[in-house]
């Protein structure tokens, strides 16, 4: 799997109905979903956020893990999902409608409090692994 399929799987599980997805909106307006793969950069602090917002890790975290005279190696991503509409459960289902789709997935919760917004952070392993050489 690599980035572009993820974020699709991702954007049709939580864009299925009822649309999950909040939405980020610029200064002059114009708003697009608020899905986003952080790489070298976060989301820009001038985007407005609301609703639920997805962020995925550009890169996948390589595993190593001994095998038999090879190392089998396994990718993970890493989702966020930040709800900034602290009277919903959309976070909740987001998180379920994951979980369905990546069973493997392992999830930490973070509670809404007067400091944060509620979240998860989600570990999705891969599902092609490889052998590396010794």
């Amino acid at each position: 799997m690599n980035i572009t399929q993820l974020r699709e799987t991702i954007v049709e599980l939580l864009s299925a109905s009822p649309n999950l997805i909040g939405s980020y909106t610029f200064s002059n307006g114009a708003s697009i979903p608020a899905v986003y793969v952080t790489g070298r950069q976060g989301v820009p602090p001038e985007w407005q956020v609301k609703g639920l917002e997805v962020t995925i890790q550009e890169f996948s975290r390589l595993i190593p893990s001994p095998a038999l005279g090879k190392f089998k190696r396994r990718q993970e991503w890493t989702v966020m999902l930040v709800d900034y509409n602290t009277a919903s459960t959309d976070l909740m289902t987001a998180a379920e409608r994951i979980a369905g789709r990546f069973p493997d997935a392992r999830f930490s919760f973070s509670p809404e409090s007067d400091i944060v917004y509620g979240q998860y952070r989600i570990v999705i392993p891969d599902t092609n692994m490889g052998y590396l050489a010794v």
